[in-house]
């Protein structure tokens, strides 16, 4: 069925100089929508019948014109919605509305507020990154939607590549992003094509396997001769107390407090979900934790400051996330006094060739419980994940033959 516009004096709401405003009517299907054209005129200025403003009125050459394009635009949206078989009443009058917001700065605006808001800080910092490099790309913080094809897209990926030196995973998690600010302007009928249909790139790097240390490396560090209360000390504790507790994340690691520990237990919070776990300590951990005194309200390692105010949760996530990048520095460090100390056969462990992050005391846990005979799903409650998925994507980067005898004991 067709699509009709009229334009019609609204005379129900007469504005206080005495005009009505003049409003776009849209009927698809016998359903109407209707949205104001922005132009108002007195009644005797109005022709209902040729639906143009009377040339009595000073500026009835302009406010046809501007009527003329508003009709103009509303036949053009309804024209693009038909191809896709998207065409009402209603989207074309929501991409009306929206034409005046369709930059994607704003629409990416928008999408940030929300995360800040529901907590996730996680991706509100990587999506502000992602963004702020597209700003750098255009020069400025301005984009109309209409601009982002699959073309655009490519030189965008390229940009990244050249000027920021990004690799696949990094380019892909810029991506991210964009494609949620694409979703919901497509969602909300501010364009009609995908331009990520056909786009190929932004394709993360095929993993060969999540990085992990072997129990016989985790002793190597753990009996590494340092000095008490240096960085390196501290950041040594804080891996080894993050393995033997089952591979806690560092931000759940930071904000740990001797209130978390009670009658010889460890129960917290996870910041990344908010999920409450308890598990009784273990030799390992009392042993670490024998290093340090506080009260009930402090922190149980002096990563973060006791002495600064975290009520501000973005403000915590900066200072755990400048922590994290120190605290992957003195990894480095450790791993290399290490490795110096196997080669001067001053300690007896095998050398550790990969990068190590503080992440890795999760994954070498995991490899670890497999090797210790733990299912999948004991592996699942004891890394806290909330779908048996996340914890087989685990399984998949330890070696085959764990990851084999852990399905057959469930399957």
């Amino acid at each position: 069925m067709t699509t009709s516009f009229h334009l019609y004096l609204r005379r129900d709401f007469q504005k206080k100089n005495g005009e009505y405003p003049i409003y776009l009517r849209i009927t698809h299907n016998r359903k109407h929508k209707y949205i104001s054209t922005g132009v108002s005129v007195l009644e005797k200025n109005w022709n209902p019948e040729k639906e143009v403003i009377r040339k009595n009125h000073r500026n009835s050459k302009v406010l046809n014109e501007t009527l003329r394009n508003k009709l103009k635009e509303a036949q053009k949206v309804q024209s693009d919605l038909s191809i896709n078989g998207s065409e009402s009443a209603k989207a074309i009058r929501e991409r009306l509305r929206s034409r005046q917001k369709a930059d994607f700065f704003v629409l990416g605006d928008t999408l940030l507020d929300e995360l800040k808001k529901t907590g996730k800080l996680y991706s509100y910092k990587n999506t502000q990154v992602a963004f702020g490099k597209l700003e750098s790309f255009e020069g400025a913080r301005v984009l109309p939607l209409k601009n982002i094809d699959t073309s655009y897209l490519e030189k965008f990926e390229r940009y990244l590549k050249i000027e920021y030196k990004n690799g696949a995973n990094t380019i892909s998690k810029n991506f991210e992003g964009i494609r949620k600010v694409i979703q919901i302007a497509l969602q909300s009928y501010l364009i009609t094509k995908d331009p990520f249909l056909h786009f190929e790139g932004a394709k993360r790097k095929k993993s060969s396997g999540k990085t992990k240390l072997s129990i016989e490396q985790i002793r190597g560090i753990e009996v590494l001769d340092l000095d008490p209360g240096t960085w390196l000390w501290d950041t040594r504790n804080a891996f080894l107390f993050s393995f033997y507790s089952g591979g806690i994340r560092f931000g759940d690691i930071c904000c740990l407090k001797w209130k978390n520990i009670t009658n010889d237990r460890l129960t917290y919070q996870m910041n990344k979900n908010n999920k409450g776990f308890s598990t009784q300590l273990n030799d390992h951990q009392k042993e670490i934790l024998s290093h340090y005194s506080g009260n009930g309200n402090e922190f149980i390692f002096p990563i973060l400051d006791n002495n600064r105010d975290y009520s501000d949760p973005m403000e915590l996530r900066q200072d755990i996330s400048s922590k994290n990048v120190i605290v992957n520095k003195n990894l480095k460090k450790l791993i290399a006094t290490l490795n110096e100390k196997v080669d001067k056969k001053e300690l007896v462990a095998p050398k550790i060739n990969e990068k190590v992050s503080f992440h890795v005391s999760r994954h070498s846990f995991a490899q670890y419980a497999v090797e210790s005979g733990l299912d999948v799903y004991e592996l699942m409650q004891t890394l806290r994940h909330s779908k048996l998925e996340t914890t087989q994507k685990y399984l998949k980067s330890l070696d085959e033959e764990l990851a084999d005898k852990a399905m057959q004991k469930v399957f």
